[in-house]
C-alpha cells in the first residue's frame, strides 16, 4: 500500500529530528534482541548492519562510536510444517507458510572516549535458536558473551533456553511471552579493597513480555520488551531491563532505529548505581 503524501512528509519529519538527536545522545552497546529475531518470511539468509556516533563538548567531553551486525538463517522442514511427519500442527491449526526454524547471531560494540582522555569499551554477543512447534508455541535455545566497563563487568556469560507463546496475533500487532533458565557466570573488574566476590555463578528464571506494532504502511515499527530475571535461591536478587525500539523506514532497505533501554540491578557490585537508563540511535542496513 502506498503511503499518503501526508504520511510521507512526517515520516520524513520524525526522521530529521530524530537524526538531530542522534548527534548529541550516546550509543549503547546493548542489543534488543527482540526486535530482530522475527521477521524471517522467507527461509534462507538475512543480515543487518548498524552504525551510529555521537559527539558532546562543553562541560562534558565525550566520544561515541558504535556498531552492530545481525545475521540470520531460517528454514523449514521438509513438508514445510512445524513438526517432521505431521501435516497439520500438534493443536489442530494449519502449518505455517513461513520457515519454522531460525538460528541467529547479533553482536554490537560501542567505543567511548571520555573527557580526560579514557577509553571506555563494553560489548555483546547473542546467538539464538528457535523452533516453532506450533503457530502459537516455539521454543528456543540462547548463549550469550558481554563486558561493559562502564559497570565492571569484565564478562558475562549466559546459556539457557525456554518456551514462547503468542498471546495476540492481530493484522498489525503481536504479543508474546516467554519463560525460561538460564546459567550465568560473570566475572567483575573490581579494586582490591572491594570485599565485593569477583567471579560468581548462578542460576536464573529469564522471562519476558514483547509487544509489536506496524503501521499500516509498515514504514513505522515499534516493538517494547521487558525483561524479569530473578535468581532461583535469592529472589530479592533480580534484574528488570526495559527495551524500546521504534524504526523508521527511510527507504528499502535503509531505517533509522531509535532505542530506550532502562536497566536496573537490584544488587549491582559497589560503587554501581542500580538504574541505567540509556537513549542510542542508529542507521540500520539491510541486505
Amino acid at each position: 500500500m502506498r503511503p499518503t503524501r501526508r504520511c510521507a512528509v512526517a515520516v520524513r519529519l520524525l526522521a530529521a529530528l530524530a537524526t538531530a538527536t542522534a548527534l548529541t545522545l550516546p550509543a549503547a552497546a546493548q542489543v534488543n534482541t527482540e526486535s530482530m529475531r522475527v521477521g524471517a518470511e522467507e527461509p534462507g539468509w538475512a543480515s543487518t548492519i548498524d552504525l551510529s556516533s555521537s559527539l558532546q563538548r562543553g562541560n562534558t567531553e565525550r566520544e561515541v562510536l558504535g556498531a552492530g551486525a545481525r545475521v540470520q538463517y531460517a528454514w523449514m522442514h521438509a513438508d514445510g510444517t512445524s513438526d517432521p511427519g505431521e501435516v497439520e500442527s500438534t493443536d489442530g491449526e494449519e502449518a505455517p507458510d513461513r520457515p519454522t526454524s531460525v538460528v541467529f547471531l547479533t553482536s554490537n560494540y560501542s567505543f567511548t572516549r571520555l573527557n580526560d582522555n579514557r577509553f571506555v569499551n563494553n560489548a555483546l554477543s547473542h546467538l539464538r535458536f528457535i523452533r516453532e512447534h506450533s503457530a502459537r508455541f516455539s521454543y528456543e535455545v540462547f548463549g550469550q558473551h558481554q563486558f561493559n566497563e562502564f559497570t565492571r563487568l569484565e564478562q558475562r556469560l549466559l546459556f539457557g533456553g525456554g518456551g514462547r507463546f503468542q498471546v495476540l496475533e492481530a493484522p498489525r500487532a503481536e504479543v508474546f511471552l516467554g519463560t525460561g533458565y538460564m546459567l550465568e557466570r560473570e566475572t567483575l573488574d573490581l579494586p582490591a579493597e572491594l570485599s565485593d566476590a569477583r567471579r560468581s555463578e548462578h542460576h536464573r528464571s529469564t522471562n519476558y513480555l514483547t509487544v509489536r506494532y506496524n503501521s499500516r504502511d509498515e514504514r513505522l515499527r515499534l516493538v517494547e520488551t521487558l525483561y524479569f530475571q530473578t535468581r532461583f535461591d535469592r529472589v530479592e536478587d533480580y534484574r528488570v531491563l526495559s527495551e524500546t525500539s521504534f524504526e523508521i523506514q527511510l527507504l528499502r532497505r535503509l531505517a533509522l532505529a531509535i532505542n530506550l533501554n532502562v536497566a536496573h540491578d537490584s544488587e549491582p557490585p559497589t560503587g554501581v548505581k542500580e538504574t541505567d537508563v540509556v537513549l542510542s540511535n542508529s542507521l540500520r542496513y539491510s541486505f
